[in-house]
């Protein structure tokens, strides 16, 4: 007669059972020095080997070769412990037998001695389910019982024990078995069972069992049985009605892409197979997690298949790591919401709708917040991998080339054209445009002029007679910023260009800090800026914004020098956080060999943290590198300082292109306008 695997390969000692190595070592040890306890107590979730242990000990303990941690199988003893008709071994269902009745008949037994082996062994299987009346009658005799009897206690839930019950035994909690070692352990079954099965298959249902050996294998025949004698990896899925990873794959690619239409298509496809829309959120949130958990250790080992593994590595790197998050907070937040939705369909929907809805904006778009065209907010869309946290944002040093500095004020202001002139005589005509409050957290800047306009009059003095002039026009741009409590400088930052896509029209961002930042450079800012005019003496007169932002190719051999440092840390597939903390240092020595990586103290705990995938990076590429660290002052340029006179040029010369475009000259000579507000954006 056929007997199902979980049976069949039931341990039959210590050495057999799978994964609870702190309870066979404990157990193992007390037997072999003779230091039995009179009760022993197992806990644990199902299927983890709770009574599987509890008989293994009893064979133990009766075994006609004596006292012993390795049982010889060969006995009368042990065979019939093995076929369950040893009359010692009394194995009570307390879930069937709960009344205080039946314990006080168990008890009236405990004083007689063994029939036929060594130790009376009571086996009570989820003990928990005991009555209260019950529990009492069976303290005493748990407490203080005759030389012959053990106690064995298996249960699922040990917070329905009593405490006087617990502390009168030896508690072992068996934990949930890892999927590598159900894995493993159903391989090796299958091979002595000589079934095909693939190694999917077999992951798929390791991960469905959760932790129980006894599901893996009820599992494993079930799928034996659907699988006409084999294990396959569809019917494994077709059976458990589980959900294709790479649909899931595909539903976040599609979202973050914006691809309505794709989105669209995968929502009917999981209505017309009539999907669980609760698991398919569940993947969908152990997915992002996933993804997010790669960005960080991307040597996590990866157990599916080819095509899975590489679609989740692909997504891993193309999607940024505060995407990551706010996906996994929405849906989240989505999986709370099922409840309350009319029905789950329409709560997974929506939560599809919301993904949709909050993603990161693509290059060019922009949100229109009404009808005013003053009230259009311009999206900076960050394409760089090497965009900084806001943590890190504070450790950025400060470099520009603009004569004054520039004040933001904590109020949206824009601004009112000048007073017309009124018949009756102005007491004191102002003579410059007024500023009035509109709304918080915005703030107007005149890029052509390069100043911010607010309320501050200490600010509006130290502008120029160009930002005196700005008239409210529908070429006016505003844009919000994080509310500040103090006065805080600008820096004239853009959003570094991506060099390996496409080139594209490419608008200057400039972004408001909240911290006026040290400078770390020795040399006065206008050295600097001198210093990085002259080393390339190339003609840019004809050049596109884009080709003044691209880094010149290098052949990464010989010495580090700055124009190598920053060519391959850019190109690299470091991190952004790594690649963040490499700007602002200077490598020094030899390409596949010693070198050091300079870099200011105050960047000393960011590097404890990121040294070592950097290092990694260096040895993959270069596997004789020795790579140090020295911690000093840096006198002279960083990549960080490259970048941002980079970002000025392509400025300045996307001005002078826009000047020289024949429309734009037409609208301002018939017009009498100007430009303001230029943005580069790549």
């Amino acid at each position: 007669m056929y007997q199902v695997l979980a049976r069949k390969y039931r341990p039959r000692n210590f050495n057999e059972l799978v994964g609870q190595n702190h309870v066979s070592r404990a157990l193992t040890s007390a037997l072999e020095r003779g230091r039995l306890h009179h009760a022993y107590l197992f806990t644990g979730t199902r299927g983890v080997g709770k009574t599987t242990i509890a008989r293994i000990l009893a064979k133990c303990l009766n075994c006609e070769t004596g006292v012993t941690s390795t049982p010889c199988e060969v006995c009368a003893t042990c065979k019939a412990v093995n076929e369950g008709r040893f009359i010692d071994l009394i194995e009570i269902d307390a879930a069937s037998r709960t009344k205080v009745e039946d314990t006080r008949e168990l008890l009236d037994n405990v004083p007689y001695a063994p029939t036929q082996g060594r130790f009376k062994v009571y086996l009570i299987d989820e003990v928990h389910m005991l009555s209260t009346h019950s529990f009492n009658a069976l303290l005493k005799t748990l407490e203080e019982p005759p030389e012959h009897v053990k106690f064995l206690f298996a249960t699922t839930d040990p917070q329905k024990l009593p405490i006087t019950v617990i502390s009168r035994c030896l508690q072992f909690t068996l934990r949930p078995l890892a999927v590598d070692e159900i894995t493993t352990h159903l391989t090796a079954i299958l091979n002595k069972e000589h079934i095909e099965a693939d190694q999917d298959a077999i992951w798929q249902i390791a991960e469905s069992a959760q932790g129980s050996l006894r599901d893996a294998l009820s599992l494993t025949d079930q799928a034996i049985a659907y699988g006409q004698g084999a294990v396959h990896h569809q019917d494994v899925k077709d059976m458990l009605g589980l959900i294709d990873r790479t649909i899931i794959y595909d539903l976040i690619l599609a979202i973050h892409h914006n691809q309505q239409a794709h989105v669209s298509q995968l929502l009917l496809q999981f209505r017309q197979q009539a999907l669980d829309v609760s698991l398919v959120l569940d993947q969908l949130v152990s997915t992002l997690h996933e993804l997010a958990l790669l960005q960080y250790l991307p040597d996590l080992a990866l157990k599916y298949s080819e095509e899975i593994n590489r679609k989740i590595l692909h997504l891993s790197k193309l999607i940024s790591a505060q995407d990551l998050q706010l996906y996994y907070q929405i849906a989240c937040k989505g999986r709370s919401d099922l409840q309350l939705a009319v029905t789950q369909e329409q709560g997974f929907e929506m939560c599809v709708l919301r993904l949709l809805a909050f993603r990161p904006l693509s290059a060019g778009e922009i949100t229109v917040g009404g009808t005013n065209p003053q009230n259009i907010v311009v999206s900076h869309q960050q394409v760089v991998s090497t965009e900084p946290s806001p943590a890190e944002i504070q450790q950025l040093q400060q470099v520009t080339i603009v004569e004054e500095q520039l004040v933001v004020q904590q109020e949206m202001v824009s601004v009112e054209p000048e007073p017309e002139p009124e018949p009756e005589p102005e007491p004191e005509p102002e003579p410059e445009p007024e500023c009035i409050i509109q709304n918080e957290n915005v703030m107007v800047f005149d890029a052509a002029d390069g100043q911010l306009i607010g309320l501050d009059h200490s600010a509006i003095h130290q502008q120029n007679a160009h930002s005196s002039e700005f008239k409210e026009s529908d070429e006016v741009l505003i844009f919000p910023v994080e509310e500040q409590t103090e006065v805080t400088q600008i820096i004239n930052q853009a959003p570094e260009p991506n060099v390996k896509a496409e080139p594209e029209l490419f608008e200057e961002t400039f972004i408001a800090t909240e911290q006026q930042i040290e400078n770390q450079f020795a040399m006065p800012v206008v050295d600097v800026v001198q210093q990085v005019e002259t080393m390339h003496l190339a003609d840019q007169a004809n050049l596109m914004p884009q080709d003044i932002l691209k880094l010149r190719e290098q052949v990464l051999e010989g010495e580090w020098n700055l124009d190598k440092w920053e060519y391959w840390f850019r190109n690299s597939e470091l991190s952004p956080a790594v690649q963040e903390l490499a700007q602002h240092g200077i490598m020094q020595g030899h390409i596949n060999g010693s070198s050091v990586f300079h870099i200011p103290q105050k960047y000393e705990g960011m590097l404890s943290q990121l040294r070592q995938a950097l290092e990694d990076a260096l040895k993959s590429q270069w596997p004789n590198t020795q790579f140090n660290v020295q911690y000093q002052d840096i006198d002279s340029i960083t990549p960080f300082t490259m970048q941002v006179m980079r970002k000025e040029k392509a400025f300045h010369r996307a001005v002078e292109l826009l000047q020289q475009e024949l429309t734009i000259k037409s609208l301002i000579e018939t017009f009498d306008g100007e430009l303001q507000n230029i943005q580069l954006k790549s």
